[in-house]
């Protein structure tokens, strides 16, 4: 690894699926050199390393589904030469009768962004695949085109691709602090060396907005959430699509032998690694009992947590920094940091070349759409 220059083009603070992801894109476009700085010895640490893999591009909200849509047809391109980055297993998302009408919606979402999708009723889905026997459910969506990510892949095919076009990773060091000159961020101190630059991308996850939180505060607020992986399940085959349980809000799919799986909790939680909670085991027991009976008794093997950050609106905050000049953001990435992650690359990418993108409005993403107090906080 090269020493930190005094001064770059770019640089973009945290190596993540936010940070490699800005550092492609802006190497896409020729708007390097630049570094990447992380605190951590290696990228992928937290959020990014410890998520499900999950590529869901059903979602209801047009502006994710834009984003994901995006994003899944970039990563299936940079896989040409980089082995499989998405196995394609499919998804199926299971309502009861009182989340119908939530289905309908969601795969007519589908159908209007013209996105291969059928809507099941029990008998048919049951048939089609018959692991559903231990599930209660009154219809399937399934979408063939949701899959499995190979998260480290991925992260370091935007690293090694983002190398190419004169982005450096430099980890084990952090920013410690923001070069701010008047109205404008001029660079970033790091320890006692201090590095100028004409652009800095804030791409901290969990951490994003705080090293400005009295001058430009952002309105994000990290969540934990648990993952489980059971023992050994005979019944189960790697080739299952995930299954998203509507009524339960809580996810599974093949991990190895057994399943993986999430109760989809939140609870707000500071920066860093969160513990696990013993009792979210119990919500997870719960879930099933009520939506997969078939599994209520599959034992735990392996638990971890991880943050997931949102925005109130729960839409990415990608854009310049509504104070200070030359900072931008990469932020509130929640649970689509990963499916997302090209798409959002692209859009920091097109704000600090000073484009404007035909595929999405800008608006509805920038830190600006928020009305920020002094104190703000997710609700």
């Amino acid at each position: 690894m090269n020493p930190l220059p005094d001064r770059t083009r770019v640089i973009i603070i945290g190596a993540g699926f936010a940070g490699a992801a800005a550092a492609w894109a802006l190497g896409q476009t020729d708007l390097g050199p630049g570094i990447i700085v992380e605190r951590e010895p290696t990228p992928g640490v937290h959020a990014s390393g410890r998520n499900a893999a999950l590529v869901r591009v059903v979602e209801t909200d047009p502006v994710m589904r834009t984003l994901a849509l995006r994003s899944v047809a970039h990563i299936r391109r940079l896989a040409d030469g980089h082995g499989e980055l998405i196995r394609s297993t499919g998804s199926l998302t299971l309502a009861g009768r009182g989340n119908l009408r939530r289905l309908e919606a969601a795969h007519a979402a589908l159908r209007q962004a013209r996105i291969a999708s059928e809507l099941l009723p029990l008998r048919d889905a049951r048939q089609r695949f018959a692991f559903l026997e231990r599930m209660q459910f009154e219809a399937a969506l399934w979408c063939p085109a949701d899959g499995i990510a190979d998260i480290h892949a991925l992260l370091m095919t935007y690293l090694e691709q983002a190398k190419a076009k004169n982005f450096e990773l430099h980890a084990g060091c952090g920013a410690d602090r923001l070069l701010i000159e008047g109205s404008r961020v001029v660079g970033v101190a790091i320890g006692d060396a201090e590095i100028r630059a004409d652009v800095v991308v804030d791409a901290t996850g969990a951490w994003a907005g705080l090293l400005t939180r009295e001058r430009s505060p952002l309105p994000l607020q990290p969540f934990r959430r648990h993952l489980y992986v059971s023992g050994p399940l005979t019944y189960v085959g790697r080739s299952w699509p995930y299954v998203w349980l509507m009524d339960g809000e809580a996810y599974l799919r093949p991990e190895g032998d057994g399943l993986l799986l999430s109760p989809c909790d939140e609870t707000p939680w500071p920066p860093g690694a969160p513990p696990t909670d013993p009792t979210t085991a119990i919500l997870l027991a719960e879930k099933l009992s009520r939506c997969a009976p078939g599994l209520a008794d599959l034992t735990l093997r392996q638990s971890w947590a991880c943050l997931r950050t949102f925005a109130p609106d729960r839409r990415p905050v990608i854009g310049p920094d509504p104070v200070l000049q030359g900072l931008y953001h990469v932020s509130g990435l929640g649970g689509s940091g990963m499916t997302a992650s090209a798409a959002i690359g692209e859009l920091v990418a097109a704000a600090i070349a000073g484009t404007r993108p035909d595929w999405l409005d800008p608006a509805t993403v920038v830190p600006a759409r928020f009305s920020v107090p002094g104190d703000a906080r997710v609700q």
